[in-house]
């Protein structure tokens, strides 16, 4: 199968490329973007720009031919298949789209489907090279022209054993002597039973004949009639004569009865018809606005569904509609006890009929989850998406939900991963696209969130929870942007239709953030620069003025929502920075008290307590005591063991890291890399060198952590002996990340120890004290 190529475009072009889709996703640009993604193995972007041009040219086979080629290239040959497939049903005769399902089909089993297929394509265009090279290697021949047929003989005698009464039947095709119509009653002295229907359509099927005035068929169909009529009542010559009359009313009855009856399955067919097509429009209205994960779009979404449960009270889908947007307005939007309610009812509703509904089964985690039943939640969700993998079934909102309920139990790297199967599934989900932010900015790769959260609002745009997430995460740099987070913070307060009063509570808390992180900053500023950002943020100048705008902004939150731990942990975080830790502490503890099952209050809390001279033991106790309620989380399990590290318990550290990592599928390169320290410190060389280069390969996407590990990873080699891979290492931890500073003073010790490598090692002590002037090293790094 042939694919054209690409040439690789410079930066620049695909940036031209991608603004130029991104002003108009509705026009061509789709496909030289979704090409040039394609070539350079970008699967993910090229799919979802493909997505899109699928949806803006419905009517055209390009687009989702283009798609079935990310699909193939990735290996996917039934998804490829399926998008080919659907582009034949646009266009039937497109030889493009004919030889890539013939060949698709091939690959998959479909022989006689993908033979059929091919030959269509050639015949299409004979001359098409891709088509013979793809007939050529699959080994199938190209149709051979037909010879000229021959001139039909007579029929010189044709003693059929066809009845008799009808010699019509048995008369030649073309023949120019006299028909031997004679010769019938010759080869049936006795009357010969009629044909049956089966005689006579193979007969046709033999022997076509030229339309002619003689009734021949009509005539051997009534003869079937009749002989049927009369085998009934050969025996009975009396019955039919004394039942003559009643049998004039039977048939009388019958004529009235049958219209009657057929009419009134007839119209009940058509009830039932128009019935489905109600319930299927109103049910695709709730999908497309389930889709805008908004407050609003979610109370429109019920309203459809509510619709297709007044042609149908029993639709399990409608029902399970309506559980999975209930449990969310419940659960994330703080809809309260009506809002829970009806959830539960319309679960209850949906589990009677015991059929099988995505949503259904997503409500059902969610309601759970949010009813403070995380861990049987998520036990029960992880055994039906396995049953759905292996059946051959992958259900994005299964994975979504699970990715959910996995991030707030505090297991992010599986939480990551199931996010990303869902976003494989369905890459223009805003909600996928916001949750992945979540889930990386709590892993601390802030970059990769703020992409996500760009998606999310690529897809939809103003979607409150990526505005919010991205406000807050901006907030919390060394170094803020506060116009752009002033922006998006105003975005969400005067949203229109307003976000739900959940998510306008959050805005208000962030907006207390961002005036506490401005007024904070606001003397590093030179007079008038603190004037422009004073306008543009509308952060007074005046501390006082702007603590009294903070303290507004915080009460509006809490007097908006009561019952929402996200607000008291936003203020525990403004806190933290502002470094009062106690008073931090006491409100991340009111969010553990609304929310015991969420796993990020409690590595909030020890990031509170730990960050109090001697917090480290309360920090620590805390933890365990979440560990004991939530279970082995792995996030809660690699706090509390650097909480022990900080303690100088490295046994009862080491201890709790290896239970974090006990799951050896499971990704935590924290917690190996942790390990890794501790064996090395303790000069067990081999289990270090283990754990540290299992770590290094999970630690993808993160130069920082990368970085760290590999010097780490070369010190053990250093204290083997190992000075070739320890020199390796060295420079691969230098170009994991050359912001890295550490390795630099690292390096120049382990080379300092060659008078050969004397100069290099100058150099790079020389780079250290450059990068960190007031670093741990310098003094070591000085004499070097």
């Amino acid at each position: 199968m042939s694919t054209p190529s690409s040439k690789t475009l410079s930066p620049a072009e695909l940036a031209k490329l991608e603004h130029s889709f991104a002003s108009d996703p509705s026009s061509e640009a789709y496909k030289p973007l979704a090409e040039a993604y394609l070539a350079m193995g970008r699967f993910m972007e090229a799919m979802v720009v493909c997505k899109k041009g699928v949806k803006a040219h419905p009517n055209r086979a390009d687009p989702r031919l283009l798609l079935a080629r990310v699909y193939s290239e990735q290996g996917k040959d039934k998804k490829a298949l399926e998008e080919v497939l659907g582009a034949l049903q646009v266009q039937p005769t497109d030889k493009a789209s004919l030889r890539m399902a013939g060949v698709l089909q091939l690959k998959t089993g479909e022989a006689d489907a993908g033979k059929a297929n091919l030959l269509k394509a050639y015949e299409a265009d004979p001359g098409d090279a891709d088509t013979l090279a793809a007939m050529q290697q699959y080994s199938v021949q190209a149709p051979v022209a037909a010879a000229p047929a021959p001139a039909p003989a007579p029929v010189v005698a044709a003693p059929a054993p066809v009845a008799a009464p009808a010699p019509v039947a048995a008369a030649p095709v073309a023949a120019p002597a006299p028909a031997p119509v004679a010769a019938a009653p010759v080869a049936a002295p006795a009357p010969a039973p009629a044909p049956s229907r089966k005689h006579v359509a193979e007969d046709d099927e033999e022997a076509p004949r030229p339309k002619r005035s003689q009734p021949a068929r009509p005539v051997a169909r009534a003869a079937v009639v009749d002989d049927d009529v009369d085998d009934d009542d050969e025996d009975a010559p009396r019955k039919r004569k004394s039942g003559s009359g009643s049998s004039k009313y039977i048939t009388l009855g019958l004529l009235i009865a049958v219209p009657i009856v057929l009419g009134g399955f007839f119209v009940q067919g058509r009830m039932a018809a128009q019935r489905n097509r109600e319930i299927k429009k109103q049910l695709e209205a709730a999908t497309e606005q389930l889709k805008h994960d908004s407050f609003d779009s979610y109370k429109k979404a019920c309203e459809a569904a509510d619709k297709a449960l007044e042609v149908d009270a029993d639709s399990t889908a409608a029902h399970g509609y309506l559980a999975y947007a209930y449990a969310i307005r419940w659960g994330e939007h703080g809809g309260g006890d009506e809002a829970k309610r009806r959830a539960e009812e319309h679960l209850a509703s949906a589990k009677k009929s015991g059929e099988i509904s995505s949503h259904l089964y997503a409500a059902e985690a969610l309601v759970k989850t949010y009813g403070g039943k995380g861990k049987e939640a998520l036990t029960e969700l992880e055994q039906r998406v396995k049953s759905f993998d292996e059946q051959g079934k992958r259900s994005s909102l299964l994975y979504l939900t699970l990715g959910l309920i996995q991030m707030n139990a505090g297991d992010m790297d599986r939480a990551k991963d199931n996010l990303e199967k869902a976003q494989g599934l369905s890459p223009d989900d805003p909600r996928i696209y916001a949750a992945l932010g979540a889930v990386y900015r709590r892993l601390g790769q802030d970059g990769t969130a703020w992409k996500n959260y760009d998606f999310a609002l690529r897809y939809e745009k103003d979607h409150p929870e990526s505005l919010l997430g991205k406000s807050l995460l901006m907030l919390e740099q060394d170094t803020p942007n506060y116009e752009l987070a002033a922006v998006m913070v105003k975005k969400l307060l005067e949203a229109q239709p307003p976000p739900s009063p959940r998510q306008l509570a959050a805005a208000y808390l962030a907006r207390s953030l961002l005036i506490s992180r401005v007024s904070a900053g606001m003397d590093k500023f030179k007079p008038e620069e603190q004037t422009k950002i004073s306008e543009v943020t509308g952060v007074p100048t005046d501390k006082e003025k702007a603590r009294q705008e903070l303290i507004k902004a915080e009460d509006t939150g809490f007097t908006l929502d009561k019952l929402s731990p996200e607000l008291s942990l936003i203020k525990g975080r403004r806190l933290i920075l502002e470094q009062h830790f106690d008073e931090a502490a006491t409100e991340i503890r009111k969010a553990i008290k609304i929310d015991p099952t969420r796993a990020q209050f409690y590595v909030e809390l020890a990031k509170a307590l730990m960050g109090k001279p001697g917090g480290e033991k309360e920090a620590s106790e805390a933890l365990a005591t979440a560990i004991k309620t939530m279970g082995d989380s792995p996030k809660l399990l690699t706090m509390l063991g650097d909480a022990y590290r900080r303690q100088n318990k490295l046994d009862d550290a080491l201890k709790t890291y290896e239970r974090a990592v006990k799951d050896a599928n499971a990704k935590n390169p924290e917690a190996r890399l942790a390990i890794g320290t501790i064996y090395r410190q303790r000069s067990d060389w081999a289990k270090a060198q283990e754990s540290l280069e299992k770590a290094a390969t999970e630690f993808i996407g993160q130069p920082d952590r990368a970085a760290t590990t590999l010097l780490e990873l070369a010190r053990v080699f250093e204290g083997k002996g190992d000075a070739a891979k320890a020199d390796e290492t060295y420079q691969k931890a230098l170009n994991a990340d050359e912001e890295y500073a550490p390795a630099y003073y690292h390096y120049a010790a382990f080379l300092s120890k060659d008078k050969k490598q004397a100069a290099k090692a100058k150099l790079l002590a020389q780079e250290y004290i450059k990068r960190e002037p007031k670093g741990e090293f310098v003094a070591q790094a000085q004499a070097l």
